[in-house]
């Protein structure tokens, strides 16, 4: 599920990628934004499904081996990964299979990837130890699937790059969408009702903020500039890193716009995204400039905050 914070950095990768354009359509950079947004649910039900697909996978591995001259038996183990509770739910809940058919999420074209991640897979101790213990908790089975989708599409380049080349922002969601499968296989709290996470808590307010945050950012452009430049008159335009000036832009845009987010909320989310998008000296430069133009806006009585917002 989508917080802030992410709603944040799309904004952010949707400004960058505008001011990097000559020709620059606030319309245009407004919908691929939410286009982008929106295709992170895809990838959250492309990584599901292949789950789907890996147990289909190793059940005709297991099909196929040739049965021992001695015994007359197949090679087998105690455990498959179609044996998982929450392979057996993502293979017969309606809800799961509408969707899929919906977003036309399929790894057919791609079988190949699938099956040589299984090799991969079945080589490791992990995958045999959990395949010959009869005794598997459900807080095994869980860290069993999430073992698997770090070793799947985090230590998989093959299903990393493909990831990649279906969208852009693979690499910056991956963290998310692990969040998600985390959440829809947890064992424990699920039971026998397992629950696909929605991407928006609210879709309609989250839509909402992105795209007030986008359009004022925008819309104020030059008037956060000036700003800017005011507080930083000191330093040669060009050495100020391109995603602070974007950060610092986005600040602003929230504590003179968005009166339900508290000033100091704003601050420490752009700094705090600085930290990943940006230089090791972003922090305390945004914070410092950030600072000072909230003194002063203060003091001209520019910044209404109403409800949450007045929280300091």
């Amino acid at each position: 599920m989508l917080s802030r914070r992410h709603l944040r950095i799309r904004v952010m990768q949707a400004l960058y990628a505008y001011y990097q354009n000559e020709n620059r359509d606030l319309n245009r950079a407004e919908q691929e934004m939410l286009n982008g947004t929106r295709k992170i649910f895809e990838l959250y039900l492309m990584v599901l499904q292949f789950y789907v697909e890996l147990a289909h996978q190793e059940e005709m591995y297991y099909d196929d081996l040739p049965a021992s001259a001695v015994t007359g038996l197949r090679k087998t183990t105690n455990r498959f990964i179609k044996d998982l509770p929450f392979v057996e739910w993502l293979k017969s809940n309606k809800t799961y299979i509408d969707l899929i058919k919906k977003y036309k999420v399929s790894w057919q074209a791609e079988a190949d990837i699938v099956k040589q991640a299984f090799f991969q897979i079945r080589q490791l101790d992990r995958y045999k130890e959990f395949g010959e213990n009869e005794t598997n908790s459900i807080d095994d089975d869980t860290d069993f699937i999430l073992w698997l989708y770090k070793e799947i599409f985090v230590a998989s380049e093959n299903v990393r790059h493909l990831l990649e080349e279906k969208t852009i922002y693979w690499a910056e969601s991956l963290d998310l969408v692990e969040a998600m499968v985390s959440k829809t296989s947890d064992v424990k709290k699920a039971g026998n009702d397992f629950k696909l996470i929605p991407l928006f808590k609210d879709e309609d307010d989250d839509l909402k903020f992105m795209k007030e945050l986008i359009q004022k950012t925008i819309r104020d452009d030059d008037y956060f500039q000036q700003m800017i430049a005011d507080k930083t008159k000191n330093w040669e335009a060009d050495r100020i890193a391109m995603v602070d000036t974007i950060l610092m832009k986005m600040a602003l845009c929230e504590i003179l716009n968005i009166a339900s987010i508290p000033v100091k909320v704003s601050i420490n989310e752009y700094i705090d995204i600085s930290k990943d998008y940006s230089t090791p000296n972003s922090k305390s430069f945004i914070n410092g400039v950030i600072d000072k133009l909230v003194i002063e806006l203060k003091e001209q009585g520019k910044i209404n905050k109403t409800g949450r917002g007045l929280l300091q």
